[in-house]
């Protein structure tokens, strides 16, 4: 005769745990009350020099418009051949001097700035801001004013920090924008458009999430 196998017995004082339900994460890239996005970025100078190809690429344009113009004249005016190159020799000359003359400034203003460039960018449905910003203590005060006018929600507030926070600033319609290119190694997203290209930068954290977001507003952008 088989042994009958005995009951296993429950334990009265033990019960199976509900598994607990990771906690939602929450994304960095969050609006303000006022429903724009703004986050600020840090680029090194000494490690990026974009600041001075943006200055050799407008001398470019200027004086290559001048070279144009110079040429433009001479064959209406029915100038010497000679004269002109004369010309030209000259313009390229002082250009040259001026190409020059900013790797110095560059290196000044690099450390003027504690070798940092500072941005801080808003950003909304319609466009980008791109604004530099003050560094040193003016600074860190004026972003505390910015930042007590965001806690009492008091645009007025806000407002006069930005604007004693900001030094130059350039903004991009997302409608104006013509391509879009991404470069994540460098934490950077160009915006070129037909008269105006803008450069917005991102940390990791948060980069994919304002890409996704101007490609999604650039309606009239291509992807390069």
């Amino acid at each position: 005769m088989m042994a009958q196998e005995k009951p296993q017995e429950q334990d009265l004082f033990s019960w199976d745990e509900p598994e607990e339900e990771a906690p939602e994460r929450r994304s960095s890239f969050q609006p303000d009350a006022d429903g724009k996005y703004r986050w600020v970025y840090e680029l090194p100078m000494k490690h990026s020099f974009f600041l001075l190809w943006e200055v050799w690429r407008v001398f470019g344009i200027v004086f290559g418009a001048i070279g144009l113009f110079m040429v433009i004249t001479a064959i209406i005016s029915h100038d010497s051949l000679r004269g002109l190159i004369l010309s030209l020799l000259v313009l390229c000359a002082v250009c040259g001097f001026l190409l020059v003359l900013s790797i110095p400034a560059y290196w000044l203003v690099t450390k003027a700035n504690n070798g940092k460039y500072t941005v801080l960018f808003e950003m909304d449905g319609n466009g980008v801001d791109h604004i530099q910003i003050k560094t040193e203590k003016a600074r860190a005060l004026e972003i505390l004013t910015m930042l007590a006018g965001r806690a009492s929600r008091n645009r007025t507030v806000i407002g006069t920090g930005l604007i004693q926070a900001s030094g130059s600033s350039l903004y991009s319609s997302f409608t104006d924008v013509k391509t879009i290119q991404a470069v994540p190694q460098q934490h950077l997203i160009r915006l070129n458009g037909t008269f105006r290209r803008n450069q917005i930068y991102a940390d990791d954290e948060i980069f994919d999430e304002v890409y996704d977001f101007i490609k999604a507003h650039c309606i009239n952008a291509q992807e390069r």
